[in-house]
């Protein structure tokens, strides 16, 4: 059998090689690179965008063409995420934590590329381990049913813990509201409407697309509009951004365990079916700011988060194909586009994707370790001209991005409700990151939130709660008491060192941001409850659990606000809690400006919007940005000009060259 598991493996090699094969290949890496640096156009689109290309092809050409796009996604769409805090996709959604915050201080091209390195290395080893180890991550995976998934789920919710920060409260009650808006739709096995209010758009739930943009790109470009600035400071330009990418490769190798662990671990998550790359990651990452000793900033700019995280996603990816090729079973969604061009070209998967076909299996490795090489080069040799964009002004910056975030937002559903849920979640987002409560806990939450009730209706039907009982499942829970426990000790700690800092305290009603969105989540939670009164009690019993939970979390939030020092203290001599998300600097501005400058770009944004609406997206960008940089006092020709080349870009991009379908105007005009 070893024999011919090398004779597969140079046979591979060989057929990869081919000048055909491999000209697909560097097509698929092109094509891949440019579609995950616009917002919404990810692994899921952009396959089903390339899969009518490959009709003509070979099958080895089309597997390599489709892998060599799929497994680049995870590398470039850090571009956005790291330069403007926007994710390309949900994946590079824990690269925004880390990676923004350095961008911000100039450090940008030390965080790219760090990233470039780390998804390199982390793709190339997530493959290779699948390479070695198939005979041996078989059994696991066809020994893996419903009990475990959910004990996953238990394990992956469990980690919120470590995302909360400083304040467990409000932590714990982000997660609350992310599995709240996650049970937003129809249940799915009793089909009763929850929290719908009969509107069709809400049936399907919430796009996890909008989330994302909403909750972490909406109120980064907010912020950036607010303070009128350049991304990072110009005292950041001496030293040169090509220096600091070197530095974040060295940063890279001098991690190297952090690699080693994130991707191997990412790898074997990826195979188990329906977990889902934009799980991992997330976990990857909470394991890493639980596990860290010595000094760190996760969540301010720590370049290991960044590096944790890369190599997290692009793992997934050789982990995902296994249940794809082998069962049939897609790893994620992706993947299950690429089942479809499998069979399109007539390769069946299944037990002879190990066997008869097991040259052909190796091939699709082999191009995810290649894919993964050849466009972190790519991606790397250009990180020192795209780091220079966080140099460029707020005023111009600040509506492309903009518009790039209505473009992807659109194209989740392609319905017009995509817009004003986007804005909606993105006010939400915005308030959170200005009352100090985590969105992490959010994020994970609204993902693991489903499976956890598909995978817990499923296994006490079939097992009651025995289901417990299994062993695989047991040690997970074990696992998870055993993290709680630890999280909850070091808070104690925390809490009474902070105790002997402050000094004694009083209570003493307050109202502030903090305090008042505390009492919007109780107020929601409170009618969130009262509406799910009436549903089946399977439909009722998770969802009403989380608004409870929510707004129990918000109570003590607001309890603990109002007890406060009774002399005054200096923040700079109190030790600060950790925050795992984003921070901005407004400097002097009072709130009230903050709010009001923050209003007019939400209403210039809405303006988009019903533009969009009534004469299209792709016609509407142009006035947008034309609009917006007069009233930005920009010289009448530079926004003319830019407008004129938004307008030329979006039409050649958008409408030409990826032919994304949009929501249908009222009067469209088409160019």
């Amino acid at each position: 059998m070893e024999i011919n598991i090398w004779a597969a493996m140079s046979s591979a090699g060989g057929m990869l090689f081919t000048p055909g094969v491999l000209f697909y290949l560097l097509i698929g890496v092109g094509i891949g690179t440019l579609l995950s640096v616009v917002p919404g156009v990810g692994g899921l689109m952009g396959i089903a965008l390339l899969l009518p290309f490959t009709f003509a092809m070979s099958v080895n050409e089309a597997m390599v063409f489709l892998l060599g796009a799929l497994a680049v996604m995870s590398t470039a769409d850090t571009i956005p995420a790291v330069l403007f805090g926007v994710p390309g996709t949900p994946t590079s959604m824990v690269t925004v934590l880390d990676g923004h915050p350095m961008a911000k201080r100039g450090e940008a091209g030390r965080a790219l590329g760090a990233a470039f390195t780390s998804s390199v290395l982390g793709g190339a080893i997530g493959a290779l381990i699948l390479l070695l180890f198939i005979p041996v991550v078989m059994p696991l995976l066809m020994g893996t049913k419903s009990p475990e998934l959910l004990g996953l789920c238990i394990l992956g919710l469990a980690m919120v813990a470590a995302l909360s920060g400083g304040s467990m409260m409000k932590g714990l009650g982000a997660a609350a509201i992310g599995i709240a808006l996650a049970f937003i739709g129809d249940e799915p096995t009793t089909g009763a409407p929850r929290w719908t209010f009969d509107a069709l758009y809400l049936s399907d739930g919430l796009n996890i697309l909008i989330i994302a943009l909403g909750i972490y790109a909406l109120p980064e470009v907010a912020d950036l509009a607010i303070q009128g600035k350049s991304i990072a400071a110009d005292n950041t330009r001496k030293g040169g951004v090509m220096s600091g990418s070197m530095r974040g490769l060295r940063d890279t190798f001098k991690h190297w365990a952090l690699v080693l662990r994130s991707a191997s671990i990412s790898s074997v998550l990826g195979a188990l079916p329906a977990v889902g790359p934009t799980i991992i990651p997330w976990l990857v990452y909470s394991m890493t700011t639980a596990t860290t000793r010595g000094p760190s900033n996760f969540g301010k700019g720590d370049v290991r988060g960044v590096i944790a995280s890369e190599s997290s996603n692009n793992a997934t990816v050789g982990g995902a194909l296994l249940p794809t090729v082998a069962v049939g079973v897609p790893g994620s969604a992706p993947m299950a586009l690429f089942l479809g061009g499998m069979l399109l070209h007539g390769v069946a998967p299944g037990p002879d994707m190990l066997t008869k076909n097991l040259d052909l299996t190796y091939l699709m490795i082999w191009t995810i370790v290649l894919a993964n090489v050849i466009g972190g080069a790519v991606a790397f040799g250009m990180a020192g001209t795209l780091a220079r964009v966080v140099f460029v002004r707020a005023a111009v910056l600040v509506p492309i991005i903009s518009s790039v975030l209505i473009v992807g937002a659109v194209q989740s559903t392609r319905q017009w409700e995509d817009l004003l849920f986007l804005l909606l979640v993105g006010v939400l987002g915005w308030v959170m990151k200005r009352a100090r409560w985590s969105r992490a806990p959010m994020f994970l939450a609204f993902i693991l939130a489903p499976l956890l009730e598909r995978y817990f209706h499923i296994s006490t039907n079939l097992h009651g709660w025995q289901w417990m009982l299994k062993p695989a499942v047991m040690v997970m829970l074990a696992i998870t008491a055993v993290f709680l426990i630890g999280v909850a000790i070091s808070r104690v700690r925390k809490l009474a060192r902070l105790r002997d800092q402050v000094g004694p305290r009083h209570f003493r009603l307050s109202w502030n941001l903090d305090v008042g969105f505390a009492a919007f989540v109780l107020v929601s939670a409170v009618a969130g409850y009262s509406l799910s009164v009436d549903w089946p009690r399977d439909a009722r019993m998770l969802p009403q659990i989380a608004v409870a939970f929510a707004g129990l979390m918000a109570l003590g939030a607001m309890w603990t606000a109002w007890w406060v020092p009774v002399k005054p203290v200096d923040p700079a001599a109190v030790d600060q809690d950790v925050h795992y998300d984003l921070e901005t600097d407004f400097g002097g501005m009072t709130l009230g400006t903050i709010a009001a400058k923050a209003m007019h770009y939400i209403l210039l944004l809405t303006g988009f919007g019903l533009l969009a609406w009534v004469i299209g997206v792709v016609a509407a960008l142009p006035v947008y940005l034309l609009v917006y940089l007069l009233l930005q006092r920009e010289k009448w020709w530079v926004a003319l000009l830019i407008a004129l080349m938004g307008g030329l870009v979006a039409e050649l991009l958008f409408n030409r060259l990826l032919s994304l379908a949009w929501p249908p105007a009222l009067w469209p005009i088409a160019f």
